[in-house]
């Protein structure tokens, strides 16, 4: 004998709707995740795309800049065809001079666009390398404006950038701040070697 009435049937349970939901929720953090990801790597690879054409322009600037602090001798020059830079120190004030015009630098060494330098700029080394047979005199000029000088052969003598000198030229080095994405600032450093001649018969003198 039954004896339950059929208006008070037991509900039925769908055991089922937790595990779709559970599942739709799964796939929604899977999706954010997903574009957060893609997010990422978009400012990524607009972040590197950046640095890249500031280098770019910052190694045009600085071999404009050594050429313009390049004034050979051209008294020796016109005996001996040697190309040497006489006055290290004179050299490195119209280097200072042509930087600041270069990269468009206020009195405080700071650029008007601050999505390229953030901050001041700081010439960390400038040296003249003048090479005559087979020795080199290396005039060195650091960030407080003091000069040292040494010798070396030639062919055992490179830059800062392990670039060997051959020829007399000028490398110079700058730092500065750089502001990437998420207010994130590094410190960047750029160097330039210039040969001022490649070979004895086309030189650039600067008079």
């Amino acid at each position: 004998m039954v004896l339950r009435k059929k208006e008070f049937l037991l509900p039925k349970i769908n055991l089922s709707l937790g595990f779709h939901r559970r599942e739709g929720l799964i796939g929604f953090i899977s999706g954010l995740f997903l574009v957060l990801f893609l997010a990422i790597v978009l400012c990524a690879n607009l972040q590197v795309e950046s640095f890249q054409a500031s280098s770019l322009y910052l190694e045009d600037a600085l071999a404009a800049s050594n050429l313009a602090s390049a004034v050979i001798d051209p008294e020796e020059y016109g005996i001996s065809h040697v190309v040497k830079i006489v006055d290290p120190l004179a050299a490195y004030r119209l280097y200072c001079d042509a930087v600041k015009g270069n990269l468009g630098l206020n009195d405080r060494w700071e650029g008007s666009n601050q999505a390229l330098i953030s901050g001041p700029v700081t010439v960390e080394s400038y040296i003249i390398y003048n090479v005559q047979g087979d020795g080199v005199t290396v005039h060195a000029v650091d960030s407080t404006g003091q000069l040292y000088s040494r010798q070396g052969l030639l062919g055992a003598v490179t830059a800062p950038n392990g670039q060997k000198v051959e020829y007399t030229g000028v490398y110079s080095e700058i730092s500065f701040p750089v502001k990437g994405s998420f207010g994130m600032e590094v410190r960047a450093r750029k160097g330039k070697l210039v040969d001022i001649v490649g070979s004895p018969e086309a030189v650039e003198i600067a008079e």
